[in-house]
C-alpha cells in the first residue's frame, strides 16, 4: 500500500512505476498525482471475469486476431499525462506498448468499465473523455453491477466525432459491439453474480 503522504506529492512517471511495482493495490497516475483505485466488490469482479470469458470463448471459436486483456492492464493517455486501469479491454492484432514497457499500452479498440457508486460519474465523464483521445479507441461499454443494464458508446463517425449510444436492460437481451462484430449476451455478463443470483437465476 502506498503511504497517504505519497499521494499528496507530485511524482514523475518513473517514480510512479517504481512505487506501483511494489504496491499491493492499484494506483492510477494523474499528471504527477498517484491516485488509489477503490477496491472492487465481488459482483464487480465476477462481472469483469464473465465479460472477458465470453469474449475469449467467441474470439477463439472465430479465430480472430483480437486480444482480450484484464483489469491489470494500464492504458497510457498521453494528452492528459494519465495512466488508467479499465476493467477489461480488447486490442486488435497487436499490442502497442508505451515506451517499450510491457505493463502499459496505448491502443485499445474496445474498453469495458463496470460501474460502482463511487466511480460511476468518473467513468462516464472524465475517463470517457480521456479514452477518446486515443486514435485506436472505437467503443466504450458501461456495465451496471446492481442490475442487468449495459450502455454501449460506439464511434459512428470519426471525422465528426459522433458517438452512437445503444442500451440493453434484460437478461434475454444482447448488446451489439460493432467495433469487433460481437453480440454480448447479458445472461453471460451477469451469470452467477452473487448479489443477483437469487433474484435473477432462481428456478433457471
Amino acid at each position: 500500500m502506498i503511504d497517504t503522504s505519497i499521494r499528496q506529492k507530485r511524482y514523475s512517471l518513473d517514480e510512479y512505476f517504481a512505487l506501483e511495482e511494489k504496491a499491493e493495490e492499484k494506483h492510477e497516475y494523474h499528471n504527477g498525482k498517484i491516485v488509489p483505485m477503490p477496491g472492487g466488490s465481488i459482483p464487480h469482479s465476477k462481472i469483469a471475469v464473465n465479460i472477458t470469458t465470453a469474449l475469449e470463448v467467441w474470439i477463439k471459436s472465430q479465430k480472430l486476431p483480437l486480444i482480450v486483456l484484464s483489469s491489470d492492464t494500464k492504458i497510457r493517455i498521453q494528452d492528459f499525462n494519465r495512466n488508467l486501469y479499465p476493467d477489461a479491454l480488447v486490442v486488435c492484432e497487436k499490442v502497442d506498448y508505451w515506451n517499450g514497457r510491457t505493463d502499459i499500452i496505448t491502443n485499445p479498440v474496445l474498453i469495458f468499465e463496470v460501474l460502482s457508486e463511487s466511480t460511476e460519474q468518473y467513468d462516464r465523464e472524465d475517463k470517457f473523455r480521456m479514452y477518446r483521445t486515443l486514435p485506436s479507441f472505437r467503443e466504450y461499454v458501461l456495465v451496471n453491477q446492481f442490475k442487468p443494464l449495459i450502455n454501449d458508446y460506439f464511434l459512428q463517425n470519426e471525422q465528426e466525432g459522433l458517438w452512437k449510444i445503444n442500451a440493453a436492460d434484460s437478461l434475454d437481451a444482447k448488446i451489439k459491439l460493432p467495433s469487433i462484430g460481437f453480440e454480448l449476451s447479458l445472461s453471460d455478463v451477469y451469470w452467477m453474480v452473487p448479489e443477483l443470483q437469487g433474484e435473477l437465476w432462481e428456478g433457471n
